[in-house]
């Protein structure tokens, strides 16, 4: 994946993972930081600021279509971008809930590939 994304990108990308992850423990937070700093260039602050917005379906299709459009329409950038997603749940410890929700996430993405 590229090294700089657009702040649209970057909110979006922040927002869906919120929406999976929705209890980020402080002491672990550290991991999600670092993770993300090195795969999409998401930084500590940038994360910080960045509110959780509401997981209604045209919420969340609207998040998808602004990475869909950053990463230029391409599949293995979006299959990139969801196996970073996917890391995040595991760092999470994958509980069930998690899951759930990266796999609504995941059915926008691929359906409209």
């Amino acid at each position: 994946m590229r090294n700089s994304y657009s702040q649209e990108f970057k909110n979006a990308s922040i927002s869906l993972l919120l929406n999976i992850i929705q209890n980020i423990d402080p002491k672990d937070s550290k991991k999600y930081y670092k993770f993300l700093e090195k795969e999409l260039d998401i930084h500590i602050d940038e994360f910080k600021t960045t509110k959780i917005s509401t997981e209604s379906d045209s919420m969340l299709e609207n998040q998808i279509d602004i990475i869909r459009e950053e990463l230029e329409y391409k599949r293995h950038q979006i299959m990139k971008f969801l196996m970073i997603i996917n890391r995040c749940i595991i760092i999470d410890g994958c509980n069930f809930e998690s899951y759930r929700r990266f796999e609504k996430i995941r059915d926008g993405f691929l359906a409209k590939i």
